[in-house]
């Protein structure tokens, strides 16, 4: 037999549920009463790390000289400052302490030199990892620019983004926790700029109806206090205007009068074989692009904002694609921007799979199966610089292009 405690109690609990059922504003109340001092307490998330260090010397010295106040962050990480000895630790965030070895991302800056991003650093997730040595080129006269990277929609900070500066030298690098990040060594030291912020989970894109994929940020002559920005991205899955182009895989000619269906959208290439479609579903999404003499081409991708180049092959027998990759290297005050090594390089295991030479002009072009790489430009007197770039069947990734400043003291 049920007793009168019993029967009060679920008596209780059943008012308790239409209540809140009647006005979801009660149960937001509850919520907050379970939380307060004495109740219930939500568990934190806690996310496993490694500790990496390092040190940050001065480049192009006779002896090392150490880099003291060098903001330091490895894969989203807190960001670290080096001490008078140029040393640093961080703690890595990591999805488990297996032991394996895995790849980071380290980003190093300061004002009065160039911000280095450096890429496919290997560190042990089971224990401490000692990096080698990490140098930055002075960059006297130079402006230095902080900010944050946030989700749109929540105002939250994005870690492990991101930020590219476009001017007269191409700066990366990958944002802290809290979504934080600091560019130094801008040339020129002053004027309005594109920048560009990129994250795996979010849009490329900063304005959705144009598909603008850059900011402008106004750069006064000074370190980080006196430049700042917030750059705000939109998550995977909103929809946004995406711009693209269709060519002949053998003679890369435009092809016009292409019917271009993403997602429940379509359109058609115009006669330079561009299209453009507003609103368009972003994430993984369904590219089908038609044209009467040539093979359709039907692939799920992931569509970011970034430009789609799609390759069609005519009937018969598939020639390979001219390229995968392409771009132009620039070299520091010099006319000539030839001789620099392009590389691409596999992210999962380093293997070196094409390299091009570039021409007069800087142009090159790789060729590389679908897949994730590491594109690295380097010629002697020069700071080499490394990028990450995925590769998509049928798709092209054109504007790989890099900024190469020159070596103190190299002619």
């Amino acid at each position: 037999m049920m007793g009168r405690g019993t029967r009060d109690a679920g008596r209780v609990k059943t008012i308790a549920l239409s209540s809140l059922h009647a006005c979801p504003l009660a149960l937001f109340a509850l919520l907050l009463s379970l939380l307060g001092c004495g109740g219930l307490k939500l568990p934190e998330l806690v996310v496993p790390t490694v500790t990496v260090s390092g040190t940050v010397y001065e480049a192009l010295l006779l002896e090392d000289k150490p880099i003291s106040g060098a903001w330091v962050t490895i894969n989203g990480s807190m960001p670290a400052y080096t001490d008078s000895l140029g040393r640093f630790t961080v703690n890595v965030p990591v999805t488990d302490t297996s032991g394996q070895t895995i790849q980071v991302a380290v980003s190093v800056a300061k004002h009065g030199y160039l911000a280095r991003l450096i890429e496919g650093v290997r560190i042990n997730t089971a224990g401490s990892t000692e990096l080698d040595t990490i140098y930055l080129v002075p960059a006297p006269n130079t402006s230095s620019l902080k900010g944050r990277v946030v989700d749109k929609t929540t105002g939250r900070g994005i870690p492990n983004a991101e930020v590219i500066f476009l001017g007269d030298l191409t700066i990366r690098v990958r944002t802290a926790a809290d979504g934080s990040f600091l560019l130094s060594g801008i040339m020129p030291e002053s004027g309005e700029f594109p920048v560009q912020a990129r994250h795996p989970d979010f849009l490329t894109v900063f304005d959705l109806q144009t598909g603008r994929n850059y900011q402008t940020v106004v750069i006064r002559r000074g370190d980080e206090n006196v430049n700042t920005v917030t750059l705000e991205l939109y998550p995977l899955g909103t929809p946004a205007r995406i711009s693209g182009r269709v060519v002949n895989s053998e003679t890369s000619e435009p092809v016009p009068n292409a019917t271009v269906k993403l997602g429940s959208k379509q359109t058609t290439t115009d006669e330079n074989g561009n299209f453009s479609i507003p609103d368009a579903p972003t994430g993984q999404q369904t590219l089908r692009v038609e044209h009467p003499q040539f093979l359709t081409f039907n692939e799920t991708l992931l569509v970011n904002g970034d430009p789609l180049v799609v390759f069609l092959f005519a009937p018969g027998s598939l020639p390979s694609l001219p390229f995968t990759i392409s771009g132009k290297v620039t070299l520091q005050g010099e006319t000539n921007h030839s001789g620099v090594r392009v590389e691409a390089r596999r992210k999962t295991d380093g293997l070196v799979v094409d390299v091009a030479t570039t021409t007069i002009e800087g142009n090159y072009a790789l060729w590389v199966p679908p897949g994730t790489y590491l594109i690295r430009a380097s010629i002697e007197g020069f700071v080499s610089a490394e990028r990450e770039v995925t590769v998509r069947k049928g798709v092209a990734v054109m504007n790989v292009d890099f900024t190469l400043a020159r070596l103190e003291g190299s002619q």
